[in-house]
């Protein structure tokens, strides 16, 4: 780039550079144009593209975290309910056998009140 200066001032101050002319139309016409920079609505739609992708990513991840944890869920209720019903039946056959012992007391009297009867 050329600057051309102006002359030092009388009182020894520091020359400021003089404005330059820009260059006439026609040598802007004869460059050719630059392949490497990128136009301002292709840097905009890639970035909203880079966005639109990151965010589709972010939600793909949280989707599968929440999958994640839901399939958790689901195995802990499963294991829960699996226990709550062996719990049950246990109760169940605990009720049965004490029923059982008690009809048989209740058999068991009938016959000693029989026996004495006997005697």
């Amino acid at each position: 780039m050329n600057v051309a200066t102006t002359p030092a001032s009388p009182g020894g101050l520091p020359a400021y550079p003089a404005p330059v002319a820009p260059p006439p139309d026609d040598a802007l016409a004869s460059q050719p144009p630059d392949d490497t920079a990128e136009s301002a609505p292709d840097s905009v739609t890639s970035f909203a593209e880079q966005v639109s992708r990151r965010a589709q990513l972010m939600l793909l991840r949280q989707q599968s975290v929440q999958a994640d944890l839901q399939l958790r869920l689901d195995r802990m209720r499963a294991d829960f309910n699996e226990a709550q019903e062996m719990r049950s039946e246990q109760l169940r056959e605990m009720n049965a056998l004490r029923d059982m012992a008690v009809e048989q007391g209740k058999k068991d009297d009938e016959i000693l009140k029989k026996y004495i009867a006997m005697i």
